[in-house]
């Protein structure tokens, strides 16, 4: 009898045992994820202080406008078309200077630039102080385009574009942004100044309830790669919430039935003007599978999907990240 009675009380600390130690490992798996996210949340806030640090500077010339003006260099930009200080003879102190035919107010679009001269030095500065950082620039509804570092402007871009069309501008405009916020564009793309795929970090300047210019930093995806995917051994895979791949770890991409990766690197095949975004859909995966999962993660909001691919089964986590609407997700081999 006390065998028998030995017996279940023995399973039952044993199965206590190891349900214990399961839950601090998932315990543990999801602790290193989190510190994962908010390395990266605390760095972007970072980027969101020292943004807003410039809009203090920018206010500050536009209060003082008459002063600056008055004393400006105005030699200190040689104008060649719609173009200054492009690259590959740029002074690399300045930036390049970009005012399409499409802005009518010639006067408005040379005072900018006189008024604006002092940024050059704040925006070489950040460069230098923030890696991740490609570039800083601002545009304005006056067509004009400030950039650094300095590029071939020239090559790159025609004389005739509307600044104000692209995402960098028109999605921190009154429109898009009538609260005056912040803005994170997500979803990744290729900048046309040939600095590959970035997100921007987007702020609106109104000065007397009218909107200036739209300050931007350009974060290149490469350094998400290597400043935290690299820095961590769980197979993460970064998506947006269109269900696109951000970043990810080579493992993870390959178990999610990805494209074949170039040179065993997603590094080195997102940098690639070939790259597709809808290649990289996990709602257009060529697996039902991976399509049903993504369904459950994105649209009904779990958290945890069971993944059959071929011979493998994968567990895969989701964890949301709060400062971006993106999703990380963890893919465990079973």
């Amino acid at each position: 009898m006390k065998r028998f009675c030995f017996l279940p009380f023995f399973i039952l600390i044993f199965t206590f045992s190891c349900t214990s130690k399961v839950d601090k490992f998932s315990e543990g798996i999801t602790m290193e994820i989190e510190t994962f996210i908010s390395l990266i949340e605390y760095d972007f806030e970072i980027l969101e202080n020292e943004i807003e640090k410039i809009e203090v500077n920018i206010i500050e010339l536009f209060e003082n406008k008459e002063e600056i003006l008055a004393k400006a260099d105005k030699s200190k930009y040689k104008i060649e078309g719609a173009f200054a200080n492009t690259a590959p003879n740029a002074d690399p102190k300045l930036s390049t200077l970009y005012f399409p035919t499409t802005g009518k107010d010639k006067k408005a679009v040379e005072e900018l630039i006189f008024l604006t001269n002092p940024l050059d030095d704040i925006f070489r500065e950040v460069i230098k102080d923030n890696e991740v950082i490609t570039q800083v620039y601002f545009n304005s509804a006056v067509q004009l385009n400030r950039l650094y570092p300095p590029y071939d402007a020239r090559t790159m871009l025609s004389s005739d574009l509307d600044v104000t069309s692209y995402n960098f501008y028109y999605k921190a405009d009154e429109k898009n942004n009538p609260k005056k916020e912040l803005v994170w564009i997500e979803e990744i793309y290729i900048d046309p100044v040939g600095k590959g795929w970035v997100l921007s970090l987007l702020n609106p300047i109104y000065f007397e309830d009218q909107l200036k210019m739209v300050l931007a930093f350009d974060i290149s995806i490469n350094s998400i790669l290597e400043n935290y995917l690299s820095k961590t051994s769980r197979q993460l895979v970064i998506i947006d919430q269109t269900g696109t791949v951000v970043a990810g770890h080579p493992r993870a991409i390959e178990a999610l039935s990805l494209p074949p990766l170039k040179n065993h690197t997603y590094l080195q095949t997102i940098t690639l003007d070939s790259f597709r975004p809808e290649e990289y859909n996990l709602f257009k995966s060529k697996s039902k599978e991976v399509r049903k999962m993504i369904s459950n993660l994105l649209l009904a909001g779990a958290d945890t999907y069971l993944l059959k691919e071929g011979l493998d089964n994968f567990e895969v986590n989701a964890y949301p990240m709060k400062r971006l609407n993106w999703l990380v997700l963890d893919v465990a081999i079973k």
